[in-house]
């Protein structure tokens, strides 16, 4: 079972949306796209393109939901085709070439097309919840077009409820963000018969600046050092702290977990409080959470990689695509130590693998010899300023994340909401290490009430 709540999926008639045959026809005929595919992209695109047995198939995609008040079938098959229309990348087919490596074959927006295909009626929330939940596992994934899965709910009341998976390969976390203020935009452009809208900066351009970068970096590159230096005596990262009981090499199903750890009044003393110490919030969260870990631990070094969102353009700042990566940072962190000292000290870390997030770790591992795997991810988002954000709660929208194989790694987002911060996660679904994260909850909690004296009301952060 997944774990998302059963009331996201409302009752109603269920439908797939497909791309129309003249849209395939298009991709079919078209010339390949001279621009590269980026290492993480064709990583993931090799791995997919592994035969694998049925029941070992997962796809990490990643999934958002909104309310569409006032669409139709016609309308909304118009916004599918503005949302392909403002992103090159979403119009973007991966090929197989004969010597295994993947070209792009992009089609011209007025060549985009959908309509819908009814899948059934299901009164039973629960059953809508499955049939969603099934399509968007078995079809999602990067070596078909779209890279998507979008299915609609209509209700008694004629409102469409959106369901959408994207396969990372053209998606990260932000984008799910951007999508959902998005799809009312283009609801509103299409039902006021708007022109279609001018693209944005083009995740396709991002991935030939960072091919021409990457392609110039050898195993003598600076650039390569934090990698480097992060790598443990037998080639690997390290893994999970101890104290969450999981070790190298365990494969553990994960869960998906979005908990409220810190209400709006106590985020909002603590944002005030950054700002007297001139402290960056995502600088400042890291070091409370890397601080409530090593207090878990004996040792007070902790490695993990951080995510870098890589929208170093203004034009990218509202682009769909895969710019989020990861570098790694090691930082000495006592309990004991003053927030502000561990926020310098994440600071310098975060300053010096920063400069390592122009290779990517299939890269860094083919340079170094090594087999470095993710074990703790950590990352921020800001999500309170997200174009749309002002609609979310009118569309009932939410973010969320497919399966992934079981493995022993653990991926965390501190995303600031309005209603307080979150600390989602994706963790092995085993008691320690749930009550580990509770655990360190607590003491992320502590450590802003400490600084603030502002007091957490429990009612306002419900897990």
């Amino acid at each position: 079972m997944h774990p998302h709540r059963l009331t996201l999926v409302p009752p109603g008639d269920v439908h797939l949306w497909v791309p129309r045959s003249s849209t395939m026809r298009a991709f079919a005929t078209t010339a390949p796209d001279p621009r590269p595919v980026t290492p993480d992209q064709e990583r993931r695109l090799q791995v997919a393109s592994l035969p694998r047995r049925p029941e070992d198939e997962v796809n990490p995609w990643i999934g958002m939901r909104a309310t569409l008040h006032g669409a139709d079938f016609v309308s909304f098959a118009g916004t599918l085709r503005r949302f392909c229309a403002r992103h090159e990348s979403l119009r973007c087919m991966f090929v197989r070439r004969d010597d295994d490596t993947f070209e792009r074959r992009i089609v011209e927006p007025e060549l985009i097309g959908f309509q819908p295909r009814h899948l059934g009626h299901y009164a039973d929330r629960g059953e809508a919840f499955d049939v969603i939940m099934a399509e968007l596992d078995d079809r999602t994934g990067p070596l078909s077009w779209p890279a998507a899965t979008v299915l609609t709910v209509t209700e008694e009341n004629g409102d469409i409820t959106v369901f959408a998976a994207f396969d990372h390969v053209t998606f990260d976390g932000y984008s799910a963000y951007l999508t959902i203020g998005e799809l009312k935009q283009h609801l509103e452009a299409e039902l006021n018969h708007a022109p279609l809208p001018a693209p944005v900066g083009s995740y396709v351009d991002f991935a030939v600046e960072q091919r021409a970068i990457q392609g110039s970096i050898t195993a003598e590159s600076p650039a390569l050092e934090p990698w480097r230096r992060a790598a443990d005596a037998t080639g690997n990262l390290p893994g999970l702290p101890r104290a969450t009981g999981v070790r190298r090499g365990d494969e553990l199903r994960h869960r998906l977990r979005f908990p409220t750890f810190a209400g709006p009044k106590l985020s909002e003393a603590f944002r005030l409080w950054c700002d007297q110490q001139r402290a960056p919030q995502p600088l400042a969260y890291t070091a409370v959470l890397l601080r409530a870990m090593v207090a878990e631990e004996d040792d007070d070094r902790i490695t993990v990689l951080m995510s870098t969102h890589n929208r170093n353009r203004p034009e990218w700042h509202k682009a769909i695509g895969w710019f989020s990566g990861v570098v790694p940072i090691t930082v000495d962190l006592g309990p004991e130590l003053p927030l502000t000292e561990a926020i310098a000290r994440c600071a310098k870390a975060w300053m010096f693998g920063k400069t390592a997030e122009t290779v990517p770790l299939p890269l860094a591992n083919r340079l170094l010899g090594t087999s470095m795997r993710p074990a703790t991810v950590l990352s921020f988002m800001d999500s309170r300023h997200v174009p749309g954000r002002e609609d979310w709660e009118e569309m009932d929208s939410t973010v969320f994340l497919g399966e992934v194989e079981p493995s022993d790694e653990m991926h965390i987002y501190i995303n600031a909401m309005p209603y307080g911060t979150e600390l989602a996660h994706r963790a092995p679904d085993t008691p320690p290490c749930t009550e580990w994260l509770d655990r360190v909850m607590g003491r992320m909690r502590d450590q802003m009430v400490a600084v603030t004296r502002q007091v957490n009301d429990p009612m306002e952060a419900l897990a």
